[in-house]
């Protein structure tokens, strides 16, 4: 009785060490995601920034070493190059139906589907610097309105900062706004409409083919980040570059299936909803200092010209913005209206609209 006795409390110690065992196995176990990229890691280096840090796709891969580190291992994305799995264009609805966990890129592409992506994006001259998109997003509250626009596809939304240098490159003079009369320039989403509010005629084409688009004459230049001037070599064909006005920051965007996402434990479902968007901030440095190299490296080993317009220039093209682009951004849905609405009360707060 008395050996009986003894071999139940040893019993019972080894029952809990195999629950605490299997528990602790279970807390650990890898979750895999595939995702897709809509920008190319860069295969060279340039300047300071090796090979892996260089380029708009270097974004990508230092958002998820973060994600594998502070997940303690247990979160791992396999990331599949533009166009691998599904068409970029496509993303929203192949993450959307789990053909794909996570994508992450710039929601332009699919803003036929989801209008709102006008004022996701960065819209044209909302904010001054990358500060001020971050305060409007966790201060004034257009970060949950936006996830709640996605919710609706079911998608879970996390914004990817870059403060980036955005211009418009091109083969032609253009010391002034009148410089764009006339001319094929590439743009996508909101920044299409600035160049047809300039008077340009804007042409979609996808980021790899805007090389030889300008080397032939297809386009005569291109609005977009200064980094493509290192990504797409567009500096060997471009004769100068616009910048200011900046149009914006090009605030891009990480999707992840909302049922995937639901699945997760609720320590990594908070580590994604409380920090991933600090990460993509403080991550933004890295862009907006590889910008500030291109752009002087461009002018001095590459003769392009840096034109920068007037502040009569700039305030004359904001006022063009600020009536032609804004209201019909208000008209293209309900929640379209209430973002912009979000996004003008900061405006006001500053004192850059009345």
């Amino acid at each position: 009785m008395r050996r009986k006795m003894i071999l139940i409390p040893i019993v019972f110690a080894v029952a809990l060490g195999f629950l605490a065992h299997s528990t602790n196995a279970s807390a650990q176990k890898v979750i895999r995601w595939k995702g897709q990229m809509a920008f190319a890691p860069s295969k060279t280096g340039f300047g300071p920034f090796k090979i892996g840090q260089a380029g708009l796709g270097a974004y990508t891969p230092a958002w998820t070493d973060w994600l594998k580190k502070a997940s303690g291992g247990r979160l791992v994305i396999d990331w599949a190059e533009p166009n691998a799995m599904f068409p970029v264009r496509d993303s929203d609805l192949a993450v959307g139906k789990n053909v794909a966990q996570i994508s992450s890129g710039y929601s332009a592409y699919w803003r036929g589907r989801i209008p709102e992506t006008d004022i996701e994006t960065g819209g044209v001259f909302f904010w001054e610097n990358e500060a001020q998109c971050f305060e409007c997003l966790h201060k004034y509250g257009l970060y949950k309105a936006i996830q709640e626009v996605y919710a609706k596809h079911n998608l879970l939304w996390i914004p990817q900062h870059s403060d980036a240098v955005i211009g418009i490159a091109t083969t032609f003079p253009a010391p002034n706004l009148d410089s764009i009369k006339g001319k094929k320039i590439r743009a996508v989403g909101m920044i299409a409409d600035y160049i047809r509010a300039l008077g340009g005629s804007p042409v979609s084409m996808p980021y790899g083919e805007i090389y030889m688009a300008m080397k032939l004459g297809t386009v005569d230049g291109v609005a977009s980040g200064i980094g493509m001037l290192e990504d797409l070599k567009i500096k060997e064909i471009a004769k100068g570059f616009v910048h200011p006005p900046n149009i914006n920051g090009a605030l891009g965007s990480i999707i992840i299936n909302m049922d995937a996402f639901k699945a997760l434990p609720e320590d990594l479902q908070d580590l994604l909803q409380r920090d991933a968007p600090y990460v993509t901030y403080a991550l933004s440095t890295m862009w907006h200092n590889q910008c500030v190299w291109i752009k002087n490296h461009a002018e001095k080993e590459y003769g392009i010209k840096m034109y920068a317009w007037s502040p009569e220039n700039i305030a004359k093209v904001t006022r063009i913005v600020m009536e032609e682009i804004y209201p019909r951004i208000a008209k293209r849905s309900k929640d379209c209206a209430r973002l912009l609405e979000i996004v003008k009360r900061q405006m006001r707060d500053y004192g850059r609209i009345d």
